[in-house]
């Protein structure tokens, strides 16, 4: 098999794992200026509103009674594992297990090569894709008299694709004169979709006669629609040019689950006149969503190249979990912030106080800076820098820039320090983009 062959099959597995997130949300790329600014409340974005549910009260100027998204963002997400030139290793080990031709030196070079490299790469390659989209006009803010409060709405999407390798030994084969490389070694795909509607409201409980403060509550209801999907494929499977395609489609139409839960949200926001802090506490009654269920029932499956997929993902079961259950746990996560009396400059900070895993399996914990200068003209743009760190998991650093254009154009990168060799070439190993339009504030 040539290299474009095996690359175009790797590249049919990550479309249709796209096909179940074609649709930022839980522990996924943050949308668009909070990219930068992390999980602060920033009166610059609506998206704010998003992080801390105390925060609607800030995010609307004196007088203002409503506020709303054009289209408030669209971004894109990839992130790689610490393995330099992972595609160029699988090119390499699925031509070799094509190879009808080998002799036995070349096989007991193969394998001592692999015996060393597929540990590593089942440790640490892997391949994260997310995309995250935010409803036209969302979110949505709105002052009520009668409530006493600020109501928020927004609707947002985002997907979440990752595969990694499942490392077996590699062996060789003599039948007769035939020398061949066999291996149970294969590629965990798991994928999903979140519909994320919520419904917030905030407002002030508590105005101490010190310090000109004021004390914001909120609470935000969280339906999440979740679809999720996972699949074992064997590397010697992918080989199989008119099977793995319909294989693939056939297993992700049967093995995607979906289920709806709620999620509950609450925060406190305490706002002095140069600076705020804040503390939110998300999902706190931890919504529970499935997942199809692999390596089951292997002999009853009648299209062979699924069922030893499915004899394949046995194999594994110290390994990954054949029946899973993905618990949308609950995290803490304080923040603050010293501005200017016009918050035209603004510094702040954030930080979870625990970990949580995403629904892929990755474990994240993020601590974030940023600085932002926020002029409030159609004319000068608005300037944001921030850095944030993955305290566990990944354990990546990233920094991040953003500008807003003419008052309502947002534009917002990110990218990893740590870098690893793709195709020969150096690149950051996380890098996003988030592109966007916001009624200014």
């Amino acid at each position: 098999m040539n290299q474009n062959k095996t690359l175009s099959r790797l590249a049919l597995i990550g479309l249709l794992g796209g096909s179940a997130s074609c649709i930022a949300g839980y522990q996924n790329q943050l949308s668009g200026p909070l990219m930068t600014l992390g999980k602060t409340t920033n009166p610059s974005t609506l998206l704010s509103v998003t992080n801390n549910p105390a925060g609607g009260e800030s995010l609307l100027s004196k007088g203002e009674s409503f506020r709303m998204g054009y289209f408030s963002s669209l971004g894109f997400g990839v992130e790689v594992g610490d393995v330099d030139n992972f595609i160029d290793d699988i090119d390499e080990l699925t031509d070799a297990l094509d190879d009808d031709g080998l002799s036995l030196d070349e096989a007991l070079d193969i394998k001592a090569k692999f015996d060393v490299l597929l540990p590593i790469m089942g440790e640490d390659a892997r391949t994260t894709l997310n995309i995250g989209l935010t409803a036209p006009l969302m979110p949505v803010a709105i002052r009520s008299d009668t409530l006493d409060g600020v109501l928020s709405f927004n609707l947002q999407a985002t997907g979440l694709v990752d595969i990694s390798l499942l490392d077996a030994p590699l062996d060789i084969e003599i039948v007769g004169s035939d020398v061949n490389l066999v291996t149970d070694s294969a590629l965990y795909f798991k994928g999903g979709s979140v519909a994320t509607g919520s419904i917030g409201y905030s407002r002030e409980v508590w105005k101490p006669q010190v310090l000109d403060s004021t004390l914001y509550a909120g609470v935000t209801a969280n339906v999440y629609h979740v679809t999720l999907n996972k699949q074992v494929i064997a590397l010697e499977n992918i080989l199989e040019d008119d099977d793995v395609g319909d294989a693939v489609q056939d297993e992700f139409g049967e093995n995607t689950v979906s289920t709806t839960g709620v999620g509950l949200d609450f925060g406190l926001m305490w706002s002095l006149p140069h600076g705020q802090v804040g503390v939110t506490f998300s999902n706190v009654n931890e919504p529970e969503f499935d997942y199809g269920d692999i390596g089951k029932k292997c002999s009853e499956i009648d299209d062979a190249t699924r069922s030893s997929n499915c004899v394949v993902a046995q194999k594994f079961s110290n390994e990954i979990d054949l029946s899973e259950t993905f618990v949308m746990q609950a995290q803490t996560t304080v923040e603050g912030a010293v501005f200017t009396k016009d918050k035209m400059w603004l510094v702040s900070g954030a930080a979870d106080l625990n970990s949580t895993f995403d629904f892929v399996g990755r474990e994240t914990q993020y601590v974030s800076a940023s600085a932002s200068y926020f002029p409030n003209s159609y004319i000068i743009p608005t300037v944001r820098v921030g850095m944030s760190q993955n305290l566990v998991g990944s354990e990546l650093t990233t920094i991040g820039f953003g500008t807003t254009l003419f008052g309502i154009f947002n534009f917002d990168l990110s990218a990893s320090l740590d870098q690893v060799e793709i195709d020969g070439t150096k690149a950051p190993r996380q890098f996003g983009f988030n592109i966007g339009f916001e009624e200014s504030f």
